[in-house]
């Protein structure tokens, strides 16, 4: 992982929404070791930020110690080890205090190489790159995905949206997803929150993302169709450009 023949550009943005009374969305940027992370928790009596905020807070202590001299198999194998030591801070806090019980978190993030883009991925926040047209990343590790995926003429609408069946933080142990994707010139790489992507269709996604704005004009005009669509959730998403 030496100097990168590309130059990245990124902006982040959380909104609490218009129905929620805490934000339990966090994102972060680690310049420095060209690090992206986006976590959305979940949990009673706010537990789910504080969950977020553990495995968020985590990850980016983890990542300050990744050489800069990685390789891509180095680098996936990093970040098993950071996400299952983010994962063991949650589960044990949450047994460590009666009301935490049961707190988890999604968790999405990724690290840029020379010419790769490595990601790591638990929940339903989601990956997204722009490269022309808009593709989906990461598989959503909920109820709804899996029932969608074994009967194709399921209605969305009767499947239970925001039940997760894999998070940091609710199991001893934890698998993610881990990808490794090459990197081309002009794309956008996109975090995001369910309380963006359940909300705004990708068609709308894909045209702001390919549209002539800056990453903080797409930021807050992919908020502000979130919020048109009645804000139900926290909206946080984290956009990083290849330049």
């Amino acid at each position: 992982m030496n100097v990168m023949p590309f130059r990245l550009e990124s902006f982040g943005i959380s909104d609490i929404g218009l129905v929620r009374s805490n934000n339990e969305d966090v994102w972060a940027a680690v310049g420095e070791k060209q690090f992206f992370i986006l976590a959305d928790g979940m949990g009673g009596h706010k537990a789910g930020e504080v969950a977020s905020s553990y495995a968020l807070q985590s990850m980016c202590e983890s990542i300050r110690s990744l050489k800069s001299d990685s390789s891509v198999e180095e680098v996936c194998q990093f970040l098993r080890e950071a996400i299952a030591k983010a994962n063991a801070k949650v589960f044990d806090e949450a047994h460590r205090h009666p009301d935490y019980a049961g707190m988890g978190t999604t968790l999405s993030c990724f690290v840029i190489t020379e010419e790769h883009l490595v990601y790591a991925h638990i929940g339903d926040s989601r990956l997204y790159r722009f490269r022309g047209k808009l593709k989906q990343l990461t598989e959503d590790h909920s109820l709804r995905n899996t029932v969608w995926s074994r009967d194709e003429d399921s209605p969305p609408a009767l499947l239970m949206r925001n039940v997760i069946t894999r998070a940091i933080g609710t199991q001893p142990t934890i698998l993610p997803d881990i990808g490794v994707i090459p990197l081309r010139p002009k794309d956008i790489y996109m975090l995001c929150s369910d309380g963006l992507s359940d909300y705004v269709e990708e068609e709308k996604i894909a045209r702001l993302l390919g549209a002539p704005l800056s990453l903080e004009e797409m930021g807050k005009k992919l908020v502000d169709a979130a919020l048109e669509k009645g804000g139900n959730d926290n909206i946080t998403l984290l956009l990083v450009k290849v330049k």
